[in-house]
Order: C-alpha cells, then sequence, then structure tokens
C-alpha cells in the first residue's frame, strides 16, 4: 500500500512539475513576442533550472540573448541547442550569424576528407534518432534471420542472410553514432570563452608566460582541468592555459 501511494505521490508531483514548465513556456513565448527579450530569457532560465532540458529551449534562449545584444551568450545557447539536435538549420544559422561578431577569426586545421566525411556523417540525427534508427535495423536484421531458417527457397535464405548481414552491420554504426552523439552530451569538453579579452598562458599560474589573447565567443576545446585553471585547445591547434572563470563548458 505504501509503495502505492509512494507512486501515486511521483506522478502527482511529476503532472505538475510539467504544467508549471508548460506554464513557464507560455509565459516565455508571450513575453518574446511582446519585445519582453530580457523576461522571455529569465524565464527560460528558470525552466532550465528546474532540470528540464530541450533544444527549443536552449535555442530560444539563444534567440533572445541575440536580440539582447548578448552575443556570446547567444552563441553559448546555440551551441547547448546543437548538441540537442546537431542537424537543426535554424540553429546553425543562427550560430553563424552570431560567431560573425567574433573578434578572433580563427583558421582550422584541415582534417582527412574521410575523417570529415565521418563527423558530418554522424552529426546528421541526434543520440536519440541514431538510437532510434538502430532499433528498427535490429528488427529488420530479425526479419531477415527469421527468412534465412524458415524459408524453404534457397534464394530466400540467400536473400536473408546477405541482408540480414548488412542490416546488422548499419545497426552496430548507427548503435556506434549515438554512443558518439551521446558522449558528445554527457562529457562537453568545448566551452566558450565569456570573458572580452583573456590572456592565454603557458603554465597554470598568473605569472606564467603569456602566449597570445583570445577574445569572447570563440569556441574552445577543454583538455584537462588543474585547480582554478582550464588547459585549452583552439581549432588551429595552439593551446595554452586559461583561468576556469574565463570559459563556460557548453
Amino acid at each position: 500500500m505504501r509503495k502505492i501511494v509512494l507512486l501515486l505521490s511521483f506522478v502527482v508531483l511529476s503532472l505538475c512539475s510539467f504544467a508549471a514548465g508548460e506554464s513557464l513556456n507560455q509565459q516565455a513565448e508571450d513575453e518574446y513576442k511582446a519585445g519582453k527579450y530580457l523576461e522571455a530569457a529569465d524565464t527560460y532560465k528558470k525552466i532550465l533550472a528546474d532540470g528540464q532540458e530541450s533544444f527549443a529551449l536552449y535555442y530560444n534562449l539563444g534567440n533572445c540573448y541575440y536580440k539582447l545584444g548578448e552575443n556570446t551568450q547567444a552563441i553559448l545557447n546555440y551551441e547547448r541547442a546543437l548538441l540537442l539536435d546537431p542537424a537543426n538549420k535554424d540553429a546553425q544559422y543562427n550560430l553563424k550569424m552570431a560567431q560573425n561578431q567574433v573578434v578572433d577569426k580563427i583558421e582550422v586545421l584541415p582534417e582527412i576528407f574521410f575523417i570529415r566525411w565521418y563527423k558530418a556523417l554522424i552529426s546528421w540525427f541526434s543520440a536519440d534518432q541514431w538510437a532510434y534508427i538502430s532499433v528498427v535495423l535490429f528488427v529488420l536484421f530479425l526479419g531477415m534471420v527469421a527468412l534465412f531458417f524458415y524459408s524453404s527457397s534457397v534464394w530466400m535464405k540467400k536473400t536473408g542472410f546477405t541482408l540480414g548481414f548488412v542490416l546488422l552491420f548499419f545497426t552496430v554504426m548507427t548503435i556506434v553514432f549515438s554512443v558518439k552523439q551521446n558522449n558528445r552530451i554527457v562529457e562537453r569538453d568545448n566551452a566558450i570563452v565569456v570573458t572580452p579579452s583573456v590572456t592565454v598562458k603557458g603554465a597554470p599560474d598568473a605569472s606564467g608566460t603569456s602566449l597570445f589573447v583570445i577574445h569572447e565567443g570563440l569556441k574552445v576545446k577543454v583538455i584537462e582541468s588543474l585547480g582554478d585553471w582550464v588547459n585549452i585547445r583552439l581549432e588551429d591547434g595552439n593551446e595554452g592555459w586559461v583561468a576556469k572563470n574565463d570559459v563556460e563548458k557548453i
């Protein structure tokens, strides 16, 4: 009996939380339409603070910051949105518009063409979408297994075996893609520079050798952390240390 009461309490609380989230979301949409971008941004942040996370929330929050002229926060939230839906064209376009205002123009190191294609292929779908595709492919694979074992026709057996092998291969590949995309969300080893101007050091110390200067809005990769410092790598391969407060993880 006690378990049932606890379960019902959990369901009621979940429904209340969902209703509250929907109410805040509608409030944020109304504020945005009315041109109250600061109020809308605060409302979207409240929803995120409650533990709700989605592409739409980050995308809409990015739009609010872009309208407010807070370009760095717009970039940060567009990047977070694209983690959840990497193929979304609207977010990609808005991010590119925001990045055009970043001071630093970093020349990206060239990659071998098949690595570039591989990364582009993974980015076609989100982790969940790749997972759904893998489930469909696995079900089709089971169908081919059944065809192979239960068909009385030699031609059908060969067809079942060949297609089954192909489907199993693509099932494994889509599972790998799903894991890769999920790791991007969990690890979040990329960050955005949030301080107007940052001097990158050669060591995790304020007295370390100054290497170069970067500016807010720039995307960097976080390699490691040490105390109040993080080791970052730029897209051109340059590395160095900056204070942890100078960057915010995507």
